[in-house]
């Protein structure tokens, strides 16, 4: 009888186990030996969502990555996201916001200076002046919920205060969408390992040779031309609840649910917005195309008519079937904003109720051009009807505190006073014009000429916004700054420091935007926003010539102290000897008249040493700084000066208050207070008088008269 040794039976097992493992192991290894190499030989993207920021003088803040659409790109190109940043290391007291969404929150069709984002960004910043605000825009073009999902689980990992989201339009179209030509997989959980992979270069590289194999085998590229919107379609209809409908609102409610949880779960604050559509301007997609009247067609029909008879609640409710079954699907279906409610009742989100804001703002509770571009897209209105929105739902939440309630102003105000001009609406009007020369805003056989062809520039401004328009590889910023010297050479400064200033709201992350504005700021007489400017400048670059205009402002306001420290750091990095003799002119000349007599003396002595006794001749001593009147309301309170010495006081007392709804100058502020102390009210007198106190604090008469009202 032949009986194996137990041992020789366990050796086998040992081996055979062994090999089992090695063979099972070696793909993987192999795998991670391909990462290693293909990591070493710099292949593939970084493909998180935050990087350093490469900028030189930078290297302190994360930027988003300008990459980052790569992931979700294959066949079509993308928009890099805004240049916002962020510090690496969170400092104590800082609230930090992300802003996640597509091209309405990019702020198509204009520039970044309009995107919703950057207006919530100053009006929080000034609600809340103890706090360091950072608001962070995360948005790219033609994404979904696909995308907001694997966004959340980086956002989260970089301490987050809290979460604005506003998705839905891109459900069928977007990327990874049901109806979209830049697909992956229907199924939710492949589209989930393809994100979750392409952090990968393994996967990367086998995904970049697909798609060459592909193009290969098929002997063309991509024919189809026109914008973005039409080229990435590939189910030009999706009737209302068919297969691709449902499925796309499941995968939505899906990815939202999964956004939400990340969050809430870690007590990060969601605000959840609803989406707007077009609905009385834009006719239905469907029939227009395809030019046969639909059951959208008829809603649409009716409507109209119904609003020409004013029915007005009929044909709003009309204008929102007819967008319902418009079967192209670029406008989101209202469950999208059911799906939004419901989420933010169950998790307990903030519900930022967007479409009553703009059915609020709209003619007879019905939205349309007055407040969209086109579809989807909000025009400059809706944009700041859109911050305001957003604003109203935080300040109300409580979570950052109580608001600074001297610097409240309503969203008008600071449409008035935003950094955009002419140039932005033609830019984003060249764009409109194009996009609704293509599908879907017409037939997809509409042989009209080529916009960018047959349009021809009416002005120097217009042929500025069109060269930008036409051609990308021109950049806007650098277009605006040279329309901004055009107009300074002519001695044109208020419409110089207006492209200044939309230049410094596209980015306001660049010192040298603060410099320009603040300079023209000076040459119209607006010192405190000037000198505000130049501190702000310092935040990311030292610069010899903001500390010395900042001592310039400071001695005009007559606090010759604050004067000193700037000089002084002006001194210290003087490029030039001339430059360092006449800061030094200006140091003694503010420790002179400071009182500070030793301090003066030593540096009259080093001005001697230099021979540059010339800045020793001292002029009077006098108080200037309530002759700079801001530029905004110059005419205004100079009109009200005539009318007081006239003895009018209500109506320079008129005039002033309607001209603190255009600009809340401090100016305006003191002659109110000190006429209305003239007629008898000192109540009144002393509310005026306070809101200028901080300006005024040096100028001796300023405080007798506040004394008086006291």
């Amino acid at each position: 009888m032949n009986v194996s040794s137990p041992l020789k039976h366990t050796k086998n097992s040992f081996r055979e186990g062994l090999f089992r493992f090695i063979t099972l192991s070696l793909p993987v290894i192999i795998l991670l030996l391909l990462e290693g190499g293909l990591r070493l030989l710099h292949y593939g993207d970084n493909l998180n969502l935050f990087i350093e920021n490469p900028k030189e003088g930078y290297e302190e803040y994360l930027i988003v990555n300008p990459d980052i659409g790569k992931k979700y790109f294959q066949k079509f190109e993308y928009d890099t996201p805004p240049n916002d940043i962020f510090l690496k290391k969170k400092p104590q007291g800082t609230v930090r916001i992300f802003v996640v969404g597509s091209s309405t929150v990019y702020g198509f069709p204009f520039h970044y200076n309009l995107m919703f984002s950057r207006i919530l960004h100053k009006r929080l910043r000034e609600s809340y002046p103890y706090q360091h605000i950072e608001v962070v825009n995360t948005a790219i073009t033609a994404v979904n919920s696909h995308t907001l999902r694997d966004f959340s689980g980086e956002i989260l990992k970089y301490d987050p205060d809290a979460v604005l989201v506003y998705a839905g339009h891109n459900e069928f179209y977007g990327a990874f969408g049901t109806g979209s030509n830049e697909s992956m997989s229907k199924s939710r959980i492949l589209t989930r390992l393809h994100l979750r992979f392409m952090d990968l270069r393994f996967y990367q590289l086998f995904r970049n040779m697909a798609g060459s194999i592909g193009k290969m085998g098929s002997g063309k590229q991509d024919k189809v031309h026109g914008t973005l919107m039409k080229r990435i379609v590939a189910n030009k209809s999706i009737p209302l609840e068919s297969a691709d409908f449902r499925l796309a609102m499941t995968r939505y409610r899906q990815n939202m649910e999964a956004l939400v949880q990340t969050f809430t779960e870690k007590e990060i604050p969601l605000f959840l917005s609803e989406v707007v559509s077009n609905v009385k301007d834009i006719k239905p997609f469907s029939a227009v195309t395809a030019g046969v009247k639909d059951g959208a067609w008829d809603a649409y029909a009716g409507a109209v008519k119904a609003y020409n008879q004013a029915a007005y609640e009929e044909a709003r409710d009309l204008f929102y079937k007819a967008k319902e079954l418009d079967a192209v699907r670029f406008r989101a279906s209202e469950e999208v904003n059911s799906i939004i409610r419901e989420l933010s009742m169950e998790y307990g989100s903030y519900d930022v109720s967007m479409l009553n804001h703009f059915q609020a703002a709209s003619p007879h509770g019905i939205i349309g051009n007055n407040l969209m571009t086109e579809h989807v897209h909000p025009n400059i209105e809706g944009n700041f009807l859109m911050a305001d929105a957003f604003y109203s739902e935080i300040v109300q939440s409580g979570i950052f505190g109580e608001v600074d309630t001297s610097r409240l102003y309503p969203s008008e105000y600071y449409k008035i006073n935003w950094g955009y001009t002419a140039l932005d609406s033609l830019q984003a009007h060249h764009r409109i014009a194009n996009l609704k020369s293509h599908w879907p805003f017409v037939r997809a056989d509409n042989n009209s000429a080529d916009y960018r062809l047959s349009y021809r520039p009416k002005s120097k401004v217009d042929s500025i916004a069109f060269t930008a328009f036409k051609d990308p590889g021109q950049s806007i910023d650098e277009l605006r700054l040279e329309l901004a010297r055009w107009y300074e050479a002519r001695g044109d400064h208020y419409a110089a420091y207006r492209e200044y200033e939309a230049l410094l709201c596209t980015n306001p992350y660049l010192a040298v935007n603060y410099r320009d504005a603040a300079s023209s700021l000076i040459r119209l007489g607006h010192l405190p926003l000037a000198l505000e400017y130049f501190k702000r400048s310092l935040a990311y670059e030292p610069s010899y010539y903001a500390h010395f205009r900042m001592g310039e402002i400071y001695f005009i306001k007559g606090d010759y102290l604050s004067a000193r420290r700037s000089f002084e750091e002006a001194f210290a990095i003087a490029p030039q000897k001339s430059d360092k003799l006449k800061t030094l002119g200006k140091l003694y000349i503010s420790c002179l008249y400071g009182g500070q007599d030793s301090d003066a003396k030593a540096i009259a002595g080093q001005l001697k040493q230099y021979d540059a006794a010339q800045y020793l001749n001292i002029p009077p001593k006098q108080y200037t700084y309530n002759k700079y009147i801001p530029y905004k309301t110059k005419n205004q309170v100079l009109t009200a000066i005539q009318l007081r010495s006239e003895g009018r006081f209500t109506e320079a007392i008129s005039l002033l208050e309607s001209s603190l709804n255009l600009y809340d100058s401090h100016v305006a502020q003191r002659l109110l207070g000190e006429i209305w102390l003239e007629v008898g009210n000192n109540h009144k007198a002393l509310y005026h008088l306070n809101r200028a106190a901080g300006e005024f604090a040096f100028d001796p008469g300023f405080s007798a008269v506040k004394n008086q009202a006291n």
